[in-house]
């Protein structure tokens, strides 16, 4: 919430929700969720996101696949589901078919992201990569971190092959619209990337000069509408309320302390899902690997976020807001269960 809209409509809107997803958490922590009804929703997620993309591009013959939400939205939560599945799959050591139905499923996931053209949710993946494979490397799994970089390398090739022509695309264009933005900002400051690259510059001034207590929600349009009309920031600008970055649009419009809040609100549940030995030692020998599989799994949706806050702002939407809360509330209750129960079997 903004110190300049404390009291709106759509301020409390948004607490119903984080306080509902509170109590959900509470809940779940008590009753617990089942680990194979998460490691299974995850990948049926990630079937249902490739379903609904290739219905849109094959069928409908849509230009950038979006399900029903933003596209850029689609694309990251996609990814999300998929590389989820790819770590449950990969260091849960679950039976052979189990492996590859997850894995396969997972794959579902990252190729509807792929779908979406959403570069943002691209650029994360060697973050998601490196944080599965040091999350078990860390915690004595070397045998299981080398295999899970084999199956993500053998599903990134099985992902590539298909997209390939759409990635080489994305890729190149991106380039050209960064070099056309350094050469004329005014004139390249309305392609994709250009408009990202504005915000950028026009977030970063504003910041200077109210770096404390930011510009609110109300402040900060009209900052920008000012500059337009002295002829300091593309008119452009003015098409998106936010920053197309979460952490400089938490600044410019909450200041310092919403910033912190923020970053506070990726790094509080990373650490907590974080597995370590003595967290992992809370579970039965046996299920030490399923419970490496869910922590990791848990971790990813953090560090997910912060990497597509990058280039897009998700808690300015819905849909990133709804799936941030509930898939901590969702994931922690499995944590729960699993650690309140040590010799149950990953299927009770």
């Amino acid at each position: 919430m903004s110190f300049d809209h404390l009291f709106s409509a759509a301020g409390w809107g948004y607490g119903a929700k984080y306080a509902l997803a509170a109590l959900s958490l509470w809940y779940l922590s008590k009753t617990g969720v089942r680990l194979s009804a998460i490691a299974w929703g995850l990948a049926c997620g990630a079937l249902g996101a490739l379903a609904i993309a290739a219905y849109q591009a094959g069928v409908l013959k849509m230009p950038r696949v979006s399900g029903f939400t933003n596209a850029i939205q689609y694309g990251g939560i996609a990814m999300y589901l998929g590389f989820a599945s790819v770590a449950v799959a990969s260091l849960g050591r679950w039976s052979k078919w189990q492996v590859a139905a997850l894995g396969l499923l997972g794959a579902c996931g990252i190729l509807a992201s792929f779908l979406s053209d959403s570069r943002g949710s691209w650029v994360v993946t060697p973050l998601l990569i490196a944080a599965i494979w040091l999350m078990a490397w860390l915690n004595g799994f070397k045998k299981l971190a080398s295999m899970a970089a084999a199956i993500m390398v053998a599903l990134g090739v099985l992902v590539a092959v298909p997209a390939y022509n759409k990635l080489e695309q994305r890729t190149q264009e991106a380039t050209q619209e960064i070099s056309q933005y350094l050469k004329d900002p005014q004139k390249y400051a309305t392609t994709s990337v250009g408009q990202r690259l504005e915000q950028w510059r026009l977030a970063i001034h504003l910041i200077e000069q109210r770096p404390i207590s930011g510009w609110g929600l109300a402040g900060y349009p009209a900052a920008k509408q000012k500059m337009v009309d002295q002829g300091l920031a593309h008119p452009s600008v003015m098409e998106y309320g936010h920053a197309h970055n979460e952490i400089l649009d938490m600044w410019v419009k909450r200041g310092l302390l919403g910033l912190v809040l923020l970053l506070l609100f990726y790094a509080v549940p990373a650490i907590i899902f974080w597995p370590t030995h003595k967290r992992l030692n809370k579970a039965h020998e046996e299920m030490r690997s399923k419970a490496l599989a869910l922590r990791a799994a848990a971790t990813l949706l953090p560090l997910a976020y912060f990497g597509f806050g990058w280039t897009q702002v998700f808690f300015a939407h819905n849909s990133g807001n709804m799936f941030y809360i509930f898939g901590l509330a969702v994931l922690w209750g499995g944590i729960c269960r699993l650690e309140a129960h040590p010799g149950t079997s990953p299927q009770a």
